[in-house]
């Protein structure tokens, strides 16, 4: 029996690894992932885009008008060049050290022209100051942004600075602020511009108000970020708060594309093989066990080879760039372990209802489900992380299907679980994998040789009872 599973491992292992698609997605896919970072910088701009128009003002914080006066100079032609430049200048440097980071030691000779160049080719949004008495009415004010569109001079916003803006007619209570009424469609990167351009505008009139330098209280008041330094047993390592999420976020990846890569090709090749009668030629001289636990072991192998694989490129990554102190060593041996859980868990699932239903659209309808439970670590990837310990995160640790998933992001986290929380999820999944086996093997039995209509949850769960 050992002998008959093993070589239909082998024969589903050579089917799927030794095919140009496999081959070819497994090698082109670290690479796309290494580039969609400094590709995504150089292809998305923070810099506004170049939209012509007015921004209304009414200034009720004094007769004086001081932040109107302030904002007019802030929206100016020169002052709105000087933003975006400064924009393009920071994304420019940030782009180019990206791509310098990822090619490493490959000379690329062309990157800061070609980044520069795209930058200077930037134009400069066209937006009018149109400041109104302090005592317009705001509905006509407003229904001035109805109509038209964001590049045909119209007006754009409608700022009202509210009466206590600059000064409180109390000492207890807060400052107020200042509304903000956009044209429908406006770009979001001018929102924020103007957004910016009134709330520096507030603060000169404030400043000023009081008797204060703004351009000294802000040189008083800046203090710039250092950059986070973790300390080592090899001294000072860089890190940042994004590794908090970057190694969790990378784990949870690992497990997620080696698991449903092989479970998937192990539906698509269960479905195929009984819409081709093959199985019957194969079951001729094989077990539906021996069949099913070969294909299910071959597959395996071939979501083992992809975590392997992947995690080499990822551990060498961090560790030309210095930065292997991220990853706790033993973590990638239970990564294995999960992977083991999470794998037979799914293909189970896989290898019984691809058995079970003659194309891969009912296989759909079979494994939605399945599936919704499925993709809830990933929708809660988030408030596990921030929360490794908390109840969410400790109840879905010992829930069966997912376990696994979610024991990787908490045993990555900067706050992992206790051993004997490990352990038992080891326990709970080895245990569901254990229960599904037994329900595959017996629909896998079952279903292998029926043809027709295709069976429902419920039919499933009948031949699980009969067999």
């Amino acid at each position: 029996m050992i002998t008959k599973t093993l070589h239909v491992a082998l024969r589903e292992f050579k089917a799927t690894v030794l095919t140009k698609g496999f081959i070819l997605g497994v090698l082109i896919m670290p690479f796309l992932m290494m580039g969609a970072v400094p590709a995504a910088m150089l292809l998305v701009s923070r810099t506004p885009p170049a939209v012509d128009g007015s921004v209304a003002i009414i200034d009720r914080s004094s007769d004086a008008q001081p932040v109107a006066a302030a904002l007019t100079q802030a929206l100016s032609p020169a002052s709105i060049e000087t933003w975006v430049r400064e924009q393009t200048e920071e994304t420019t440097e940030q782009a180019t050290a990206a791509v310098k980071k990822v090619a490493g030691d490959i000379p690329v000779p062309d990157a800061d022209a070609a980044i520069k160049t795209a930058a200077a080719s930037i134009v400069v949004p066209k937006v009018q100051s149109e400041v109104l008495p302090a005592d317009t009415d705001e509905k006509p004010a407003k229904d001035a942004l109805i109509g038209g569109d964001p590049y045909d001079g119209s007006r754009l916003a409608l700022i009202v600075i509210h009466p206590t803006a600059v000064n409180k007619p109390d000492a207890d209570e807060n400052f107020g602020g200042y509304s903000l009424f956009i044209k429908k469609g406006l770009d979001a990167r001018v929102q924020g511009m103007i957004r910016e351009k009134t709330r520096s505008a507030i603060f000169e009139a404030r400043a000023a108000a009081n008797g204060l330098d703004p351009v000294r209280v802000r040189t008083i008041t800046r203090i710039d970020a250092p950059d986070t330094v973790t300390w080592t047993e090899d001294g000072e390592k860089s890190s940042g708060e994004a590794a908090q999420f970057l190694v969790p976020v990378g784990f949870m990846l690992l497990l997620w594309i080696s698991v449903f890569t092989g479970g998937q090709y192990l539906l698509t090749s269960t479905i195929e093989e009984k819409s081709n009668r093959i199985m019957e030629v194969l079951l001729s001289a094989l077990s539906p066990m021996e069949l099913m636990s070969g294909k299910i072991i071959g597959q395996m192998c071939a979501g083992l080879l992809i975590l392997v694989l992947y995690s080499v490129l990822g551990v060498s990554s961090l560790i030309a760039f210095q930065q292997s102190h991220l990853v706790n060593w033993a973590n990638l041996a239970l990564l294995v372990v999960y992977f083991f859980i999470a794998f037979a868990t799914i293909a189970c699932m896989m290898a019984a209802v691809g058995s079970a239903v003659n194309d891969i659209h009912e296989a759909q309808a079979l494994m939605t489900p399945f599936m919704l439970v499925l993709i809830a670590p990933m929708l809660l990837m988030m408030p596990i992380i921030m929360n490794p310990n908390g109840a969410l995160a400790t109840t879905l640790s010992f829930t069966p299907l997912i376990n696994p998933f979610v024991m990787v992001l908490r045993l990555s986290s900067s706050d992992p679980p206790p051993f004997w929380q490990v352990g038992l999820s080891i326990i709970i999944g080895a245990a569901t994998v254990y229960v599904l086996a037994l329900g595959a093997a017996k629909v896998f039995r079952i279903g292998i040789l029926m043809y027709g209509k295709p069976p429902n949850f419920a039919t499933l769960v009948r031949w699980v009872k009969m067999a």
